[in-house]
C-alpha cells in the first residue's frame, strides 16, 4: 500500500470526523505539517504516530488501510 492511499484514508476520515488538520494533530500528538505531508502522500507515518493518529480520529489502525471505501 503507498503513503499516498493511507494519506488519502487519513484526510477523508479527518474531514468526516469534522475535524481540521491543527485538531487532528494536537489530538494526536505531532504537528499540523506532519499530517498534511501524510495527507499528500509526502510522507510515511511510523507505526506509533499512526496509531496515535487513529487514536485521536476514535478509529482503528486499519481503517486507514482500508482502501476500499476511499
Amino acid at each position: 500500500m503507498s503513503d499516498l492511499t493511507i494519506g488519502m484514508q487519513l484526510k477523508k476520515i479527518r474531514k468526516q470526523t469534522g475535524l481540521s488538520v491543527k485538531e487532528l494533530a494536537d489530538r494526536a500528538g505531532v504537528s499540523q505539517s506532519y499530517i498534511y505531508a501524510i495527507e499528500s502522500g509526502n510522507r510515511g507515518a511510523n507505526a506509533t504516530k499512526l496509531s496515535n493518529i487513529a487514536n485521536a480520529l476514535g478509529i482503528p489502525v486499519a481503517d486507514l488501510y482500508d482502501v476500499w471505501n476511499l
